[in-house]
């Protein structure tokens, strides 16, 4: 196994006082960089070394935006992370040209998405319950603790600048253009109150079991904004089968909804389409941008090219559209998954990172005892590190916890 995970564990070790792991188990990435479950007699937590994203800025969000989540929704049906402890090591130790950030957190239950869409109506119906309940507090919490505000005359005022750097790129058919700028300009659409939303929902931000959501995490970008970002967010993760079950359930579960949320909601998911290639022209990358301009060209026949296309709901036409991204990007369409429930089933058991599911299970067989030695299949690269890894870490510790020796605790673990 590299021996970042080792590293990181021994990291970890020395976080907390009072917490001396005795076994550990690794976990998927999740796109965040090297993640380890660890746990002694007592409890579990899991290390994250923050090595793939620059999300320093959200880590250190994520600690206050986990306090005012217990303030305002001490009664929800979902969990989020809660992070015990947090600390910054040299780039030396992940081969990282900056300094990294650990953190300790308690575990979520359930499993991230992944790639395959929510296609059952009991889970459909549980995202839009749980984000329903986030859009129903009040928004002081958040703008008192110093996150970001944004009034809908300024949600408005950003669309219609990416709308005007999409348009100076060439890239956007014409008739696209004329239809989101009429439709972001009509001022109803702008009628509602912000809200507090999460903010960064993606596949690997919502844990599920088999019926429902169970936790939200990367809750670093909570904000007050428009409530129909997120719901934006969430119908990319759902199959098209399953929208109007999800929006008529985020509907009765928020009667107090501005009326005009799911339609700005269903302009947005079709606008996530424009977002990539502003960041393909941003990236300078030549072949990105090729790709969403053909994604774009294909959006606007879908549209506006055929009476047949036209005749689709524009709802439609971002499902396509999509379709054509996840293609691009070598994931597996909505249409896809919901065509062949065998292959769904089967992207599922292969992608799904079964040991994030099993994390409250108190005897895993693919755990590690740090002081026994790894077996030849597991030891990619078993060298120890150069120095210790505790020499650089400050700790965190919890509340209520007993002082415990250091030196006892990295002992543990080599």
């Amino acid at each position: 196994m590299d021996n970042k995970a080792l590293k990181l564990t021994a990291i970890a070790a020395t976080m907390l006082d009072g917490f001396v792991p005795t076994k550990w188990t690794p976990l998927p990435s999740l796109d965040a960089g090297v993640r380890v479950l660890l746990g002694d007699d007592d409890q579990q937590l899991v290390a994250t070394a923050q090595t793939q994203l620059d999300r320093t800025a959200d880590i250190g969000s994520a600690a206050e935006a986990g306090r005012i989540y217990e303030t305002m929704y001490p009664h929800a049906d979902f969990t989020w992370p809660r992070l015990r402890a947090i600390t910054e090591v040299d780039g030396d130790y992940f081969d990282t040209e900056s300094p990294t950030t650990v953190t300790l957190s308690d575990p979520l239950p359930g499993a991230p998405l992944g790639d395959v869409p929510i296609a059952d109506i009991a889970r459909a119906s549980s995202l839009a319950q749980a984000l329903a309940t986030l859009h129903s507090a009040a928004p002081e919490p958040v703008s008192d603790a110093g996150f970001p505000v944004e009034d809908p005359s300024r949600s408005q005022f950003l669309i219609l600048e990416r709308l005007d750097q999409a348009a100076s790129t060439g890239r956007v058919p014409s008739s696209l253009l004329q239809h989101w700028e009429e439709e972001f300009e009509k001022v109803a659409l702008w009628h509602f109150l912000a809200t507090p939303i999460h903010g960064s929902l993606d596949e690997t931000s919502v844990y599920t079991d088999q019926e429902r959501v169970l936790a939200l995490a990367e809750i670093g970008r909570l904000r007050v904004a428009d409530p129909a970002i997120d719901l934006a967010a969430a119908s990319a993760l759902i199959d098209p089968a399953a929208l109007p079950t999800f929006y008529e359930e985020y509907r009765n579960s928020r009667p107090r909804a501005d009326e005009h949320v799911i339609a700005r909601a269903e302009l947005l998911a079709e606008f996530a389409v424009l977002d990539w290639l502003l960041e393909a022209v941003d990236s300078g990358d030549e072949t990105a941008v090729e790709d969403a301009a053909e994604l774009l060209s294909s959006f606007d026949e879908v549209l506006f090219g055929s009476t047949a296309a036209g005749a689709s709901a524009p709802s439609s036409a971002a499902e396509s559209a999509a379709g054509r991204e996840d293609e691009a990007h070598g994931l597996p369409t909505s249409s896809q998954a919901s065509r062949d429930p065998a292959s769904a089933t089967a992207a599922t058991e292969t992608d799904s990172p079964d040991v994030e599911a099993a994390i409250t299970e108190t005897e895993a067989t693919d755990v590690f005892i740090p002081r026994a030695q790894p077996s030849d299949a597991a030891r990619d690269d078993s060298s120890e590190s150069d120095s210790e890894p505790g020499s650089h870490v400050s700790t965190e510790p919890p509340r209520d916890s007993d002082a415990s020796d250091g030196g006892e605790e990295t002992g543990r673990i080599r």
